[in-house]
Protein backbone atom coordinates (compact mmCIF):
# COMPACT_ATOMS: atom_id res chain seq x y z
CA UNK A 1 0.00 0.00 0.00
CA UNK A 2 1.28 3.48 -0.86
CA UNK A 3 2.10 5.25 2.39
CA UNK A 4 0.07 8.34 1.48
CA UNK A 5 -3.16 6.35 1.84
CA UNK A 6 -2.41 5.00 5.33
CA UNK A 7 -3.77 7.28 8.04
CA UNK A 8 -4.50 7.02 11.78
CA UNK A 9 -8.21 6.50 12.43
CA UNK A 10 -9.78 7.23 15.81
CA UNK A 11 -12.63 4.94 16.88
CA UNK A 12 -15.04 5.29 19.78
CA UNK A 13 -12.75 3.09 21.84
CA UNK A 14 -9.79 5.40 21.04
CA UNK A 15 -11.17 8.16 23.26
CA UNK A 16 -11.00 8.50 27.04
CA UNK A 17 -11.80 11.58 29.13
CA UNK A 18 -9.15 14.19 28.34
CA UNK A 19 -6.91 11.60 26.68
CA UNK A 20 -6.49 10.02 23.27
CA UNK A 21 -5.83 6.30 23.20
CA UNK A 22 -4.30 4.34 20.33
CA UNK A 23 -5.88 4.82 16.89
CA UNK A 24 -5.95 2.12 14.25
CA UNK A 25 -4.29 2.40 10.85
CA UNK A 26 -6.81 2.74 8.04
CA UNK A 27 -6.73 2.92 4.27
CA UNK A 28 -8.17 6.31 3.26
CA UNK A 29 -8.40 6.42 -0.57
CA UNK A 30 -8.19 10.19 -0.85
CA UNK A 31 -6.14 11.77 -3.62
CA UNK A 32 -4.84 14.98 -2.09
CA UNK A 33 -3.64 16.17 -5.51
CA UNK A 34 -6.97 15.75 -7.27
CA UNK A 35 -8.96 16.41 -4.08
CA UNK A 36 -11.23 13.41 -4.58
CA UNK A 37 -11.92 9.91 -3.30
CA UNK A 38 -10.66 7.04 -5.43
CA UNK A 39 -12.23 3.76 -6.40
CA UNK A 40 -10.21 0.88 -7.86
CA UNK A 41 -10.53 2.16 -11.43
CA UNK A 42 -9.46 5.71 -10.62
CA UNK A 43 -6.60 4.47 -8.43
CA UNK A 44 -5.30 2.34 -11.31
CA UNK A 45 -5.63 5.19 -13.79
CA UNK A 46 -3.65 7.48 -11.53
CA UNK A 47 -0.85 4.99 -11.02
CA UNK A 48 -1.57 3.82 -7.49
CA UNK A 49 -1.21 0.11 -8.17
CA UNK A 50 -1.14 -1.10 -4.57
CA UNK A 51 -4.22 0.91 -3.65
CA UNK A 52 -6.00 -0.25 -6.80
CA UNK A 53 -5.42 -3.91 -5.96
CA UNK A 54 -6.55 -3.42 -2.37
CA UNK A 55 -9.70 -1.60 -3.51
CA UNK A 56 -10.46 -4.28 -6.09
CA UNK A 57 -10.51 -6.86 -3.31
CA UNK A 58 -12.58 -4.62 -1.01
CA UNK A 59 -15.06 -3.81 -3.77
CA UNK A 60 -15.48 -7.49 -4.61
CA UNK A 61 -16.24 -8.29 -0.97
CA UNK A 62 -18.71 -5.42 -0.83
CA UNK A 63 -20.51 -6.66 -3.94
CA UNK A 64 -20.73 -10.10 -2.40
CA UNK A 65 -21.76 -9.17 1.14
CA UNK A 66 -22.94 -5.54 1.05
CA UNK A 67 -26.54 -4.47 1.30
CA UNK A 68 -28.42 -2.06 -0.92
CA UNK A 69 -27.42 -0.55 -4.23
CA UNK A 70 -24.59 1.70 -3.09
CA UNK A 71 -21.04 1.15 -4.26
CA UNK A 72 -18.31 0.71 -1.66
CA UNK A 73 -17.18 4.29 -2.21
CA UNK A 74 -20.71 5.61 -1.77
CA UNK A 75 -21.03 3.68 1.49
CA UNK A 76 -17.66 4.87 2.79
CA UNK A 77 -18.65 8.47 2.06
CA UNK A 78 -22.32 8.16 2.99
CA UNK A 79 -23.75 11.63 3.65
CA UNK A 80 -20.25 13.02 3.08
CA UNK A 81 -19.02 11.61 6.42
CA UNK A 82 -15.51 11.08 5.01
CA UNK A 83 -15.11 13.89 2.46
CA UNK A 84 -16.30 16.37 5.12
CA UNK A 85 -13.08 15.69 7.00
CA UNK A 86 -10.86 16.99 4.17
CA UNK A 87 -8.58 18.65 4.76
CA UNK A 88 -8.28 17.34 8.33
CA UNK A 89 -8.38 20.24 10.77
CA UNK A 90 -5.29 20.61 13.00
CA UNK A 91 -7.45 21.11 16.11
CA UNK A 92 -10.65 19.19 16.83
CA UNK A 93 -12.73 18.11 19.79
CA UNK A 94 -13.93 14.51 19.54
CA UNK A 95 -16.40 12.69 21.76
CA UNK A 96 -17.90 9.24 21.85
CA UNK A 97 -21.55 9.07 20.92
CA UNK A 98 -22.24 5.76 22.68
CA UNK A 99 -21.75 4.44 26.19
CA UNK A 100 -23.00 5.13 29.68
CA UNK A 101 -20.76 8.13 30.45
CA UNK A 102 -19.37 10.70 28.01
CA UNK A 103 -15.73 10.81 26.96
CA UNK A 104 -14.21 13.72 25.07
CA UNK A 105 -10.67 14.72 24.14
CA UNK A 106 -8.80 17.28 22.06
CA UNK A 107 -7.25 15.96 18.86
CA UNK A 108 -4.18 17.91 17.76
CA UNK A 109 -3.30 15.92 14.64
CA UNK A 110 -4.00 17.04 11.09
CA UNK A 111 -3.34 13.63 9.51
CA UNK A 112 -5.91 11.70 11.53
CA UNK A 113 -9.44 10.71 10.58
CA UNK A 114 -12.47 10.03 12.72
CA UNK A 115 -14.78 7.03 12.63
CA UNK A 116 -18.57 7.33 12.59
CA UNK A 117 -18.68 6.20 16.25
CA UNK A 118 -17.36 9.63 17.23
CA UNK A 119 -18.62 13.15 16.78
CA UNK A 120 -16.12 15.89 16.07
CA UNK A 121 -15.90 19.65 15.66
CA UNK A 122 -13.19 21.94 14.32
CA UNK A 123 -11.94 24.45 16.85
CA UNK A 124 -10.50 27.90 16.30
CA UNK A 125 -8.06 27.81 19.21
CA UNK A 126 -6.90 25.57 22.03
CA UNK A 127 -8.70 27.43 24.83
CA UNK A 128 -12.02 27.03 22.99
CA UNK A 129 -11.31 23.33 22.44
CA UNK A 130 -10.50 22.70 26.10
CA UNK A 131 -13.55 24.67 27.24
CA UNK A 132 -15.81 22.38 25.18
CA UNK A 133 -13.81 19.31 26.22
CA UNK A 134 -14.49 20.08 29.89
CA UNK A 135 -18.24 20.51 29.36
CA UNK A 136 -18.62 17.33 27.31
CA UNK A 137 -16.77 15.28 29.92
CA UNK A 138 -18.84 16.57 32.81
CA UNK A 139 -21.48 14.57 34.62
CA UNK A 140 -23.38 17.81 35.17
CA UNK A 141 -23.97 18.24 31.44
CA UNK A 142 -24.87 14.57 30.99
CA UNK A 143 -27.36 14.65 33.85
CA UNK A 144 -29.16 17.57 32.22
CA UNK A 145 -29.97 15.43 29.16
CA UNK A 146 -30.35 12.01 30.82
CA UNK A 147 -34.10 12.05 30.15
CA UNK A 148 -33.35 12.30 26.41
CA UNK A 149 -30.98 9.33 26.33
CA UNK A 150 -31.93 5.85 25.23
CA UNK A 151 -32.52 3.50 28.17
CA UNK A 152 -30.90 0.09 28.50
CA UNK A 153 -30.40 -2.57 31.12
CA UNK A 154 -27.86 -0.37 32.91
CA UNK A 155 -29.83 2.87 32.67
CA UNK A 156 -29.33 5.89 30.40
CA UNK A 157 -26.93 5.28 27.54
CA UNK A 158 -25.80 6.76 24.22
CA UNK A 159 -25.42 10.49 23.73
CA UNK A 160 -25.31 11.25 20.04
CA UNK A 161 -26.26 14.91 19.83
CA UNK A 162 -28.39 15.15 22.98
CA UNK A 163 -25.54 16.76 24.92
CA UNK A 164 -26.07 19.82 22.78
CA UNK A 165 -29.60 20.14 24.13
CA UNK A 166 -27.96 21.83 27.10
CA UNK A 167 -27.28 25.53 26.74
CA UNK A 168 -23.58 25.47 25.83
CA UNK A 169 -22.55 29.06 25.31
CA UNK A 170 -20.13 30.01 22.56
CA UNK A 171 -16.66 30.35 24.02
CA UNK A 172 -16.02 33.87 25.25
CA UNK A 173 -12.38 34.68 26.11
CA UNK A 174 -13.56 37.45 28.42
CA UNK A 175 -15.59 35.06 30.60
CA UNK A 176 -13.94 33.95 33.85
CA UNK A 177 -15.99 30.73 33.88
CA UNK A 178 -15.09 29.89 30.29
CA UNK A 179 -11.42 30.55 30.94
CA UNK A 180 -11.61 28.59 34.19
CA UNK A 181 -12.97 25.54 32.37
CA UNK A 182 -10.31 25.82 29.68
CA UNK A 183 -7.54 26.08 32.29
CA UNK A 184 -8.93 23.20 34.35
CA UNK A 185 -9.04 20.97 31.28
CA UNK A 186 -5.63 22.07 30.00
CA UNK A 187 -3.49 22.50 33.07
CA UNK A 188 -4.96 19.79 35.24
CA UNK A 189 -7.39 17.30 33.70
CA UNK A 190 -5.32 16.51 30.60
CA UNK A 191 -2.20 16.21 32.73
CA UNK A 192 -3.85 13.90 35.28
CA UNK A 193 -5.40 11.76 32.55
CA UNK A 194 -2.08 11.52 30.72
CA UNK A 195 -0.27 10.35 33.85
CA UNK A 196 -2.60 7.39 34.51
CA UNK A 197 -0.72 4.13 34.01
CA UNK A 198 -2.56 1.83 31.64
CA UNK A 199 -1.59 -1.85 31.46
CA UNK A 200 -1.34 -3.20 27.95
CA UNK A 201 -4.54 -4.81 26.74
CA UNK A 202 -6.79 -3.07 29.28
CA UNK A 203 -10.31 -2.68 27.86
CA UNK A 204 -11.21 0.90 26.96
CA UNK A 205 -14.14 0.89 29.41
CA UNK A 206 -11.73 0.07 32.26
CA UNK A 207 -9.32 2.72 30.94
CA UNK A 208 -12.02 5.36 31.12
CA UNK A 209 -12.95 4.23 34.63
CA UNK A 210 -9.33 4.54 35.83
CA UNK A 211 -9.00 8.01 34.38
CA UNK A 212 -12.28 9.23 35.88
CA UNK A 213 -11.20 7.85 39.27
CA UNK A 214 -7.87 9.69 39.04
CA UNK A 215 -9.62 12.94 38.09
CA UNK A 216 -11.91 12.58 41.10
CA UNK A 217 -9.07 11.77 43.50
CA UNK A 218 -7.04 14.77 42.32
CA UNK A 219 -10.02 17.08 42.81
CA UNK A 220 -10.06 18.29 39.22
CA UNK A 221 -13.34 16.53 38.39
CA UNK A 222 -15.09 18.33 41.24
CA UNK A 223 -13.65 21.67 40.16
CA UNK A 224 -14.91 21.20 36.62
CA UNK A 225 -18.35 20.10 37.79
CA UNK A 226 -18.68 23.25 39.90
CA UNK A 227 -17.75 25.45 36.94
CA UNK A 228 -20.14 23.64 34.58
CA UNK A 229 -22.92 24.02 37.18
CA UNK A 230 -22.32 27.80 37.18
CA UNK A 231 -22.20 27.87 33.39
CA UNK A 232 -25.48 26.00 32.88
CA UNK A 233 -27.56 27.86 35.48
Amino acid sequence: MEARFLRPLYLGESIAPYRLLEPVTAVIPWDSDGQNLLDATLAQQQGYGHLARWLQGAEALWQQHGRGNMTLLQQVNYYGKLSAQFPPAPLRVVYSKAGTLPAAAVLRENQAFIDHTLYWARMDNLAEAQYLEAILNSETARARVAHLQARGQWGARHFDKVLFETLIHQFAPSSDIHQGLARAAAARAEEVAGDVQLPEGLHFVAVRRRIRQALAEEGVAGEIERLVEQLLR
